[in-house]
């Protein structure tokens, strides 16, 4: 029986036009055709696939008919999808789309053709398929329709990517969520969650708390602790950060719901540094050598190389992700970055490790730190990649010329630690975009000629949001004072790493990405008033909750003091207020960009919120509105 994969929409005409459509990253190749008309979507217009499509096509098919019809219909015109398989044939007015395998190809490629008639997406693989629906969804939610003609599209890079330092700073599961669906609107393809580390300061525990930290092995017993690891962990519970983390199914579940758009999630446990974590499970393995110039403090985050238990003891925590699934994809990342021990030691432990990962079946990728770590220890690069991160860390000629994959993730071009400061720029609050627009591309590297890189072993670019400003440091940013420089950010890079050039200037590409936040979810925060009627009863002496959600929870009694208070990225946060015992109030919160607070019965009381740790770094307070 054929299938039919229906989406009953519904949509105003369209003015024709026929400009090449705006859309991001840039088509590669577009031709007009006036004479075909333009396509606008109409009631009982619907996306087919064949009868014969694959599994992958179709779970693409679903994932385009939800998204085509939530933005641009469900809001706009009250009507409501309704997905069904059906034994009709395509009609006028379908969006079409089939896979045509052809080796010779770009296996990400899709040509499209776009006329009154209907859009017609041909692919070499469901995934090339999937990508031109990106292109079909960014210019109908403009409103103006697909004008006639054929587009030939394919990325540049085959890896495109986004890296996001969750491991640090707690985020909730939606956020994460939301990241992919960032990423696949703008055909980026991997997203690379950073899912374990620690404060990148550890000496300053000793100047916060003099009394509790005097040497390395007392950062292990701070709590809450110092570092993070959001993945729930079956062998070593106490892994597993406190706070926010992940459980396997949920993992799972969103490598799924990646998967179904187009992205592929990229998880990462760093070691041998940045392992603090699981120096507390082990404090036996705890390095125990020289850090040269570093800190002595920093020995609380790295493993002892030369101890025979390390390596079983790290396989075993990866192991256990792979084994049960939970790390899906090919591609796992094992950090390898700022190691300060041994130079032979590491080199061992970098070519062992990357051997094991590989024994599993999977691709490992690492922090690239050869240049730095030199030493006669051989690490074979057969079925390895590299992000090139530090110039002084890794030399990229060096990595091709030894036979690694790369990836341009350059910190001085691609990394931001946001502040709230607005600065931009290697390490700032923000990447100059402009910048990254006019002058990046995968196979540039500062004081290096791209004819001295092995092209073939440049798999493509990423950049990084690092949220070094946590812990002890922690300005109080949240996801949603995040989620604008993440999608403008995004769409930069897709642009640099799928299209062959830039057409329009910097001030148009940034105008349409702008235009888009909304559809994405991704605009400024928007301010928000909840009001609630509450009583609390005389003899209560428990907390009460007023609104909760994966991000937030309104208390008008805390758990942490009694006081009004919310919890945000799982931190209690409280206002110097309790409400009265036995009285009905007004309970009203107000939250802005940068600012919440509260009124009771019309007057402002309670100050500014107080965060239950390290409360004196926090000056940011925007705050997701939960569900009432």
């Amino acid at each position: 029986m054929k299938k039919t994969l229906l989406a009953t929409i519904a949509m105003t005409a369209a003015t024709a036009w026929c400009a090449k459509p705006a859309v991001i990253p840039e088509l590669q190749e577009w031709s007009d055709n006036a004479a075909a008309g333009v396509f606008t979507l109409a009631e009982g217009a619907r996306v087919v696939i064949p009868e014969d499509a694959c599994p992958a096509l179709e779970r693409y098919a679903k994932t385009f008919a939800e998204e085509i019809d939530r933005p641009l219909v469900r809001e706009a015109s009250g009507f409501w999808r309704t997905i069904t398989f059906t034994s009709e044939a395509a009609e006028p007015g379908d969006i079409v789309l089939k896979v045509t395998p052809d080796a010779a190809k770009n296996q990400e490629a899709y040509t499209l053709q776009a006329g009154a008639s209907g859009i017609v997406i041909d692919a070499p693989t469901p995934l090339g398929a999937f990508w031109g629906t990106r292109t079909v969804l960014q210019v109908l939610a403009d409103g103006k329709g697909f004008p006639g003609g054929e587009a030939t599209d394919w990325p540049e890079y085959a890896h495109r990517g986004f890296m996001f330092d969750c491991g640090r700073k707690p985020f909730a599961l939606s956020t994460l969520r939301q990241l992919a669906k960032i990423c696949a609107y703008y055909k980026l393809n991997e997203l690379h969650l950073h899912l374990s580390d620690n404060y990148i300061w550890l000496h300053r525990y000793g100047e916060w708390f003099p009394q509790e930290v005097k040497t390395a092995a007392d950062i292990l017993k701070v709590e809450p602790s110092a570092g993070g690891f959001r993945l729930e962990n079956g062998k070593y519970p106490e892994l597993t950060s406190k706070d926010i983390f992940y459980t396997k199914e949920q993992f799972k579940a969103l490598t799924a719901e990646a998967a179904a758009q187009g992205v592929t999630i990229v998880p990462e446990l760093d070691v041998p540094g940045h392992a603090l974590q699981m120096v507390r499970v082990r404090p036996d393995l705890m390095y125990k050598g020289s850090v040269g110039g570093k800190h002595d403090m920093e020995r609380a985050a790295m493993l002892d190389l030369s101890n025979p238990e390390t390596l079983p003891f790290v396989a075993s925590i990866f192991d256990e992700y792979i084994d049960e699934g939970v790390f899906p994809g090919q591609v796992i990342h094992i950090g390898t970055d700022e190691y300060y021990g041994d130079n032979e030691s590491y080199r061992k432990f970098a070519d062992a490790f990357c051997k094991h990962i590989l024994s599993k079946g999977k691709t490992p990728r690492m922090w690239g730190s050869l240049s730095h770590k030199r030493g006669k220890t051989p690490v074979d690069s057969k079925g390895v990649q590299m992000n090139i991160w530090s110039m002084g860390w890794q030399n990229p000629v060096e990595a091709t010329k030894a036979g690694f994959e790369i990836m341009n993730t350059l910190d001085v071009w691609m990394y931001i630690v946001p502040s709230g400061n607005g600065s931009v720029g290697g390490y700032g609050d923000d990447l100059n975009t402009q910048w990254v627009y006019d002058n990046w591309i995968p196979v540039r590297f500062p004081n290096t000629k791209p004819e001295d890189l092995d092209r073939s072993k440049v798999l493509g670019g990423s950049w990084a949001m690092w949220n070094d400003n946590a812990f002890l440091t922690d300005p109080g940013l949240c996801a949603e004072d995040l989620l604008p420089r993440i999608q403008k950010n995004c769409a930069t890079v897709a642009q640099k790493t799928w299209a062959k050039a830039n057409t329009r200037p910097y001030k148009d590409f940034l105008a349409q990405v702008q235009g888009q936040a909304k559809t994405l979810d991704a605009q400024e925060p928007q301010p928000w008033t909840l009001a609630f009627e509450v009583t609390v009863p005389e003899d209560n002496a428990a907390p009460i909750s007023l609104a909760s959600s994966d991000e937030t929870d309104l208390f008008a009694v805390s758990p942490v003091n009694g006081k009004v208070g919310f919890r945000r990225e799982g931190a209690q946060y409280t206002f110097d207020y309790a409400l009265p015992k036995g009285k009905p109030v007004v309970l009203t919160f107000h939250s802005e960009k940068y600012k919440t607070w509260i009124e009771v019965d019309g007057k402002q009381v309670g100050g500014t919120p107080v965060r239950e740790h390290y409360p004196k770094t926090c000056k940011f307070y925007t705050l997701a509105k939960p569900a009432k």
